[in-house]
């Protein structure tokens, strides 16, 4: 039985549902996966013994994809995290729950209109979807593949992500100033956005890669190893970007999207900020 309808992509209402739906059927079946192990170690009644544990049965609906997620992202001694961390490699646990913060973030985004619904930013979510997805064997994995085809009949494979030399630290430390000198907003205070299309993963090494076209913002500016050592030093996790028309970065800290910089046109991916 199909679980998802392909959407008429020239609808922002129809692929704005997709998201949601895809979300939604990737913690349903990341749920069933989870119980089905825990099951099996802890017997039909591990969830009520958790809650009893807890003594918070209301913050144990676990239906609930956001309560679901920010259980497994963020308590590392999770009981949820067993059946994953048995499957998962123990050389992929990072990048797999880095990847799951992730989706937790583009829920965040989908669910509170944070983005312009667009045909691309329905594929970056199929693309990660699909990635964490694959290795648990979750049947939303093929659900994403079937929409990706639909979306960009060529592609629909998930390069991993690389990471690329960056300048010494002694050599880009001092210019951090002309970075943060006018600035008058916290890192981390929240951005409602709305965020352009494109989004962004920072790598450890401070190096910024355009999520659609794996391309490196240091390859097409000179001065980019300076503003990857600026976000790195203020989220040191890396992870994922997104940025406004106005040039505000924004890194997701564990429940909302928040300021990490601000960066003009001239220092950024050609043709992706106006000003």
């Amino acid at each position: 039985m199909k679980r998802i309808a392909q959407p008429d992509l020239t609808s922002e209402s129809q692929i704005h549902s997709t998201g949601i739906a895809l979300i939604n059927l990737f913690a349903q079946d990341l749920l069933a996966f989870i119980d089905e192990g825990l099951s099996k170690e802890k017997g039909n009644k591990w969830l009520t013994e958790l809650q009893m544990l807890k003594m918070n049965i209301s913050e144990s609906n676990y239906k609930d994809p956001s309560v679901l997620l920010k259980e497994i992202v963020n308590v590392g001694s999770s009981p949820l995290r067993g059946p994953i961390s048995a499957l998962v490699p123990k050389a992929q646990w990072k990048d797999f729950y880095n990847r799951l913060s992730e989706v937790l973030g583009s829920r965040h985004l989908w669910v509170h209109n944070e983005i312009r619904t667009t045909a691309d930013e329905l594929k970056s979510l199929c693309i990660l979807l699909r990635k964490v997805s694959w290795i648990l064997e979750l049947q939303v994995s093929e659900e994403c593949g079937e929409l990706l085809s639909m979306l960009e009949p060529e592609e629909g494979s998930t390069q991993e992500e690389v990471q690329a030399p960056l300048k010494s630290p002694s050599e880009i430390v001092s210019t951090f100033k002309p970075l943060t000198e006018n600035e008058d907003v916290q890192v981390g205070f929240p951005l409602a956005g709305p965020f352009i299309s494109y989004s962004y993963t920072l790598h450890l090494n401070g190096s910024i890669r355009d999520r659609g076209t794996e391309s490196l913002l240091e390859d097409l500016k000179a001065e980019a190893g300076t503003l990857g050592a600026l976000l790195i030093a203020r989220k040191p996790s890396g992870g994922r970007l997104r940025i406004t028309e106005d040039g505000l970065i924004a890194a997701y800290f564990g429940d909302h999207w928040g300021y990490l910089a601000h960066v003009g046109a001239n220092n950024w991916f050609p043709g992706h900020l106006s000003s």
